[in-house]
Formats: structure tokens, sequence, C-alpha cells
């Protein structure tokens, strides 16, 4: 809870310890109270508060009609029905808490900014009709100069998240109005500030299928503070809604993938021998070439190198080209989760400046990413697929992971530089900041049991110490610094001791 809902609920209380004692007017007085706190956090969008609001203002009409009840047991009814609504009316903060974020430890203030592009050279991308233009948007994090002024960034902006919010939570399985207080988390972001200094490097981020920009918030922030520029792409279509300062926004688009693509990639994920693979490989690749997720993979490729040009270039406003000014695009990295980790890693395979990639539980279906060498530092965080697999048909064997055939060859050792981590106790969706949004994980296998709190930490530690290595060239301590730290995280080797 915040401060305001806190106090609604101690004036609550006090309504309900004054009536308990027959002084009737002040506690007529503390329900008003009561109620005036709890519609100010309902216009902050705290949802949570409704149900202290009905209760203040039904024990507000009762107070006033208190004469009314002229038997005593009525009275007394009335009163202990008061007390312990009070109790039930805290269920929602519970279940769907006010959360604070984690404070970045770096030495930079944080500046955030989001931007809308349109790419005229691009035309009836996925669902687009065939004249309109391909747009996306990008929200930014970076490290701010000092001195700047309030107002902090919120998780989602107010005048749109009544239709963000909405999408994000229908995407996880939830009900549209669960996520509206979003709009009141803070962030420790200054909106629009000053950027610092000059030659930081560049992470360009890919949100995971059906997600949003914003969804690694911490890590976003964390980075900044240690002096890395995010951008954080939305891809329309492929993403939960989030609505351009026009009006124009879409709805995601249901994910139809094909039969053929369900059978032979399930034949793939079944069997995790290199021979299994070889075998079956040529029926997946001629199924993938015409899915969907193909066509998805080429739009979040071109709306990657889209944006990394536009931002170079210091548009489409003033204060962007001071950020780009401040960016050394010449150390550039590459991330992203689920979906947009695998975007992430093809990207820095295709862009030379790209020094290191990361890859948040990520996947890649795109053919041409299997059997060859990544060719540049990568990080894969995965979850823990012996507890709980990506994949329906998915081995429990810790010692495979589908995975294992991207971005390195088959016949060869795991480069040096190729590091692999599962996360014990983490599932899919705790690659993500919904692991904090919902005390109730449904379903559990989604988030696995792992906290929020710990998941921060491997996230962060790991994202930040691999960029500093290989992208700063710094003495991080990465990796044998990180897995000290964090023991959940268990070093995988793609091929050791697994069937040939």
């Amino acid at each position: 809870m915040y401060p305001i809902d806190v106090a609604a609920f101690l004036l609550l209380g006090s309504a309900a310890a004054l009536a308990a004692i027959g002084r009737r007017r002040p506690a007529l007085l503390a329900a008003l109270a009561a109620l005036g706190t709890s519609l100010a956090a309902l216009a902050l969008y705290h949802w949570q508060a409704a149900p202290a609001t009905a209760i203040g203002a039904i024990a507000a009409a009762g107070l006033w009609h208190g004469p009314s009840l002229r038997r005593r047991w009525m009275r007394i009814a009335a009163r202990t029905a008061f007390a312990l609504a009070i109790p039930g009316a805290a269920i929602p903060y519970y279940l769907f808490p006010l959360f604070s974020l984690p404070a970045p430890d770096g030495r930079y203030p944080i500046g955030t900014a989001r931007i809308e592009l349109i790419d005229a050279g691009r035309h009836g991308v996925l669902e687009d009709g065939v004249a309109e233009p391909r747009r996306v948007t990008v929200q930014l994090w970076y490290p701010a100069s000092p001195g700047g002024k309030p107002p902090f960034a919120r998780y989602l902006p107010r005048d749109t998240v009544a239709t963000d919010a909405g999408s994000i939570a229908r995407n996880a399985l939830h009900r549209s109005f669960e996520l509206l207080h979003l709009a009141a988390v803070p962030t420790h972001a200054l909106l629009d500030a000053e950027p610092a200094g000059s030659g930081h490097p560049l992470l360009v981020f890919n949100h995971g299928y059906t997600m949003y920009p914003a969804q690694n918030t911490p890590l976003f922030e964390r980075l900044a503070s240690h002096g890395y520029v995010v951008a954080s792409i939305g891809h329309p279509y492929d993403s939960a809604r989030h609505e351009f300062a026009d009006g124009w926004s879409r709805e995601t688009t249901p994910l139809v993938v094909s039969p053929a693509m369900v059978e032979t990639l399930g034949a793939l994920v079944q069997d995790q021998s290199a021979a299994g693979w070889r075998r079956r490989f040529p029926a997946y690749a001629a199924a993938a070439a015409k899915d969907r997720l193909m066509r998805s993979t080429e739009a979040w490729l071109a709306d990657t190198r889209f944006v990394l040009a536009t931002l170079e270039r210091g548009r489409p406003s003033p204060l962007v080209a001071r950020i780009a000014r401040s960016t050394d695009f010449a150390r550039l990295a590459f991330g992203g989760m689920s979906f947009g980790g695998g975007i992430a890693a093809q990207a820095c395979v295709q862009e030379p400046r790209c020094r290191a990639a990361i890859s948040l539980d990520g996947v890649t279906y795109d053919p041409m990413m299997f059997d060859r060498a990544a060719g540049r530092p990568m990080l894969w965080l995965h979850s823990d697929w012996p507890r709980y697999p990506l994949y329906p048909n998915q081995p429990r064997d810790p010692r495979t992971h589908p995975m294992d055939f991207a971005f390195r060859s088959w016949t060869m050792p795991a480069a040096p530089d190729d590091f692999r981590f599962r996360v014990e106790g983490s599932g899919h969706l705790a690659f993500t900041d919904l692991i904090r949004m919902f005390r109730h994980r449904a379903p559990p296998a989604l988030y696995g049991t792992i906290s929020a709190a710990e998941m921060d930490g491997v996230i962060g530690d790991f994202s930040l110490g691999f960029l500093d290595r290989f992208v700063e060239g710094k003495d991080s301590g990465f990796p044998q610094a990180q897995q000290s730290r964090h023991p959940t995280a268990i070093r995988h080797q793609p091929g050791a001791g697994a069937p040939r």
C-alpha cells in the first residue's frame, strides 16, 4: 500500500472503533474522511481502493441514519459487520500489490522518454493495410544530468493506461482492470530529463511476444544508472496494445501457428539428439518458412534496424538528438526476452557493430539461426525447464535445451564467450515485471517459485556484468562473481552429456 491507502484504512478503523463505543458523530466524521481518502486513491488509479470506498460510503450512510436502528442487536450487528468488512477490503491490495521498483545502484540519475516513429519506407507490415506505413514506439532510459526535477515517470502513462494495462493483463491471462494501478507506480526515472555526458554505450531491447516495452523496467533503470542508454522497441500487432498520440492503436493479433509448424517443431523439441535434429530439421525449415512467426521475425528485425538508424540520426525530436549525441553507437549491444531474445541474438549477428547480445529465456524460430556460430558474445538466461518446460513435449533433461541448437555449430563445442545459465525456480514470465504484479501466479508454471527480488538480482547482475565485460571492456568478474552471488543460476553447457 501507498500512504494514501494506509490513511484510508486507518480512518476506517477509527470510524469502526468510535462506532463501537457509541460515539456516533466522531465516527461519522472519520467514515466521511475515509470515504474521501479512498475516492482520492481511486482517482490515482488505485483500483484496489474500491472495496474500502464502498465500505466508507455504507458506513457513513449508516452512521448518518444511526438512530433508525433502535434495537440494540441491530446496532451491534451493524458495528460488527463494519469492523469485519475492513480486513476484507485489504484483499485486493494483497492479491495485486501496489509495488515499488528496486532502487538502481549506479552513480547516474536516470531519464526516460517515449517516442513514436513512422517508417515511411515500409508499408503493409503484418496486419497493416497495403498503403499504411509501419509504426513503432520506443521508450528510452538514459544517464541524466544531475539536478533534474520531478515529475518522475509512472510505470505506464496515465493518459493511456485504461487501454494499455488492460491489454497487458489480458495477454497475461488476467482481467483487464487488474493492472490499472500501473499508472500509479512510480519509477526512478525523470520524464524527459536532460542527458548526461557523452560516450554512453547503447542496448537495443525487444520485448517478449504479446508483451510491452517497459516489461523489464528495473533492468533498464539499473543499466541507465550505470551509464548505458537503453532503447526498448514496441512492435504493434505482436505486442500488447499501446496507443499513439494521434489515437492510432492496434490490439494484439492472436497468434495462429500452422499445423505443419506445430508438428515439425514438436518433433524437434521432443528429440533432443543431434542425430534427430539433423534428420528432422529440413521438414521444420520448410514449415517455418511459411509460418506467421517468420513474418514477425522479418518485421521485428526491420523495426530494430529502423529504430537504430533513426536514433543515430537524432530523430524525431531535439531531446532525442541530445540523447543521441551522448551515445556511442559503436559500443552497441542487443537484448530481448522470449521471442525478443531470439531477435536480439539475430540482430547482433547481422549488425557488424554489435559487441554482445542478451537473451532472457529467448527463442528463435528462424531456420537460418540454427547450426551456425553466433560469432559474438552471448548471454542466455533460461527458465528452469526441467520443472517448467517451455514447450508441451519438451524433455525435462537438464542436459539439453532446444536453443542448444541455435547460434552455435552442431559439430563444434560451444564458444568460450557463449554463456548459458538455467535459473532454478523460474518460469518463463518470471523474466518480466509481471512476476511482481500478481500475488497469485496463474498459471503457476508460467512464473515458477522464484521471488521477484531474486529475479531482479539475477537479471540485473548478470546483464550488467556481461555488458561491462564485453561492451565496456571492464573487469566485472563475469561470470564467476555473479554466480557466487546467485547460486540459483546454474551454468549450462550445450552438448555436454547430451545424446548425440
